[in-house]
């Protein structure tokens, strides 16, 4: 006895391309998977150096400011 909601069996060349048209789908998925961590890799790269460029544009300010405050400049002053 087999309910009536169940599917019938499907031959199997047709369960063989449904799973040739999944692992295809699958595959493209995880190249797809691989370029965006790729991408996001490259991005925080570049967030790292602007982060460094940041920290060394600040040293060089601290260091003038310091220079000024010895040498009487108030250029930086409010």
């Amino acid at each position: 006895m087999s309910g009536s909601n169940e599917e019938p069996m499907k031959p199997e060349n047709e369960l063989s391309s449904l799973l040739l048209s999944l692992i295809t789908l699958t595959t493209k998925l995880v190249e797809q998977n691989n370029v965006l961590i790729q991408q996001s890799s490259e991005k925080e790269q570049i967030i790292l150096r602007l982060l460094d460029q940041h920290d060394e544009i600040l040293n060089e300010l601290v260091e003038q400011q310091d220079d000024d405050d010895e040498t009487g400049s108030t250029f930086l002053d409010g």
